[in-house]
Order: structure tokens, then sequence, then C-alpha cells
């Protein structure tokens, strides 16, 4: 049977609410964020989620929901998901972040491609770390632990339930330093090998005066740093993935989700 006006007036509310929790992961998370998929396909993903788990969400209401506390709480509820994206986007950032800085000192930099999932100018091998950390994502099944956190945060943060508190900094905090120890382990072998390399031509030019260290040092610097990536690169999986681990239980412990499976 159709529902009539006053029930569609009673669950559409709630229903804009669950929908704005799915579309700020799908704004922040990778793969669901990235121009690889059309905006028509993110909006019907988005809205089929939102539907789907509606019926289980709005049993958890704690307060009755109308169009004036929807409005209102629109921007927490988008807020929540942008958390649950961010906490996994900046583990993948944190990779490319490294690599990034790596190339710059090796003088790789000077080739740049735009990144259209990004909308970025990145150095090529920035660009390999970045889509390979993709693959391991999607290949561990990233998208679905992601998914499945996004299903818990309902029962941990019912709609108009988020509020901004010490948690929520500190939980932004932790993301950041996870990034940033990330891509410090990402980039940390390329940086000294390069310091090595930099120091063993600035023997060379000190006992042989005649030698051009211009001109060789720079094919020497990238020669090196795509000889240290090639030997690292296969380390790459145990540390993204237990970057996205740390990721994952902070965002589970700053929105209270610790003991939800």
């Amino acid at each position: 049977m159709p529902w009539g006006l006053t029930e569609i007036y009673v669950v559409l509310p709630a229903y804009v609410l669950v929908l704005s929790r799915v579309a700020g992961l799908m704004l922040a998370a990778p793969f669901f964020s990235g121009a690889i998929l059309p905006t028509r396909l993110k909006v019907l993903l988005a809205a089929s989620i939102a539907l789907a788990v509606f019926p289980v969400t709005i049993s958890r209401l704690t307060v009755p929901v109308t169009l004036m506390s929807a409005a209102a709480g629109l921007l927490g509820e988008l807020a929540v998901g942008l958390l649950l994206g961010m906490g996994v986007s900046l583990v993948l950032m944190g990779v490319q972040l490294g690599i990034q800085l790596t190339s710059q000192q090796a003088g790789m930099a000077l080739g740049e491609v735009f990144n259209p999932m990004l909308e970025s100018n990145l150095p090529v091998v920035a660009e390999l770390y970045y889509f390979v950390s993709m693959v391991i994502f999607l290949a561990v099944g990233g998208h679905r632990a992601l998914v499945r956190t996004l299903l818990d945060s309902f029962e941990a943060v019912p709609p108009l339930g988020f509020v901004v508190s010490e948690g929520v900094v500190a939980l932004l905090t932790d993301l950041m330093m996870v990034s940033f120890t990330l891509a410090i382990r990402v980039g940390g072998p390329m940086i000294i090998a390069l310091l090595l390399g930099l120091m063993t031509l600035g023997f060379l030019s000190r006992t042989m005066p005649q030698l051009n260290i211009l001109t060789i040092g720079f094919p020497i610097k990238i020669a090196l740093a795509l000889l240290v990536m090639a030997l690292t690169i296969m380390w790459l999986e145990p540390l993204l993935l237990q970057g996205l681990s740390l990721a994952v239980d902070a965002v589970r412990e700053g929105m209270g989700m610790e003991g939800l499976y």
C-alpha cells in the first residue's frame, strides 16, 4: 500500500539524515570520491546505501525527527561521514606525500602529471605509489570494511547524536599523526639513500675538482632513488595495512565503536 503524505512527512527527514552521512563518506573516502566513478553513479550508490540501512537506523532514533531538526542536523551527519572517509584517505595521502617529497629531492618532480582523481599535479612515481596503494586497499577489502564502519556508526552515533567534542579533535590529531608517520616510513629509506649519495658526491668534488658534479649528479640521484624504490616497494603492503588498521581503529575508538563488530 502506498504511503500517505503523513507517513512521508515523518519518514523523509530521517532518511535525509541517513543520506547525508552516507554522502559525507562518498565525498571523502578513497575510490568512492574519485573521478573514476561518474557523479550519477555516486548519487545512485549513496541513495541505495542510505535506503538499505534506513530501516535499521530508524529504530535507533532517540528523538523525533522533523523537517526543522533534520535541517539543523545535516551538517553533523555530513561531518560524521567525512570523518569516516577522511580516516582512510589520509593514509593513502601519507604514502603519496612521502614519495612526493622524495621525488623533489631526487629531481623527479620535474615530470608531473595531472591526477583527475585528486585534481592535482603530482610526480609520476607518486602517482604510481598512490595507485598501488589503492589496489592494495581494494584487494584486502578496505571498501567493505569502510561500509561496515559506516553501518556501525549509526549504532554508536545515532542520527542527530553527533556533538563536536574533544574526542573529535583528538581523532583528527591521531589521523594526521598516522598519515605523517606513514609518509616518513615510506619515504625515509629513499631520503637516507639520497643523503648518502650527496655526501659521496661532495667527497668526490673535493678530491677531484675537475669532475663536473652538476652533470653527473643529477642522473645518479635519479638512478639511486629508482633503485631504492624498486627495493622497498615490496614492503609497501605491510606498512599500508598497518596504517589502515591504525586509522580505522582510531576512527572506531573516537566514534565509540570499538566494541562493535
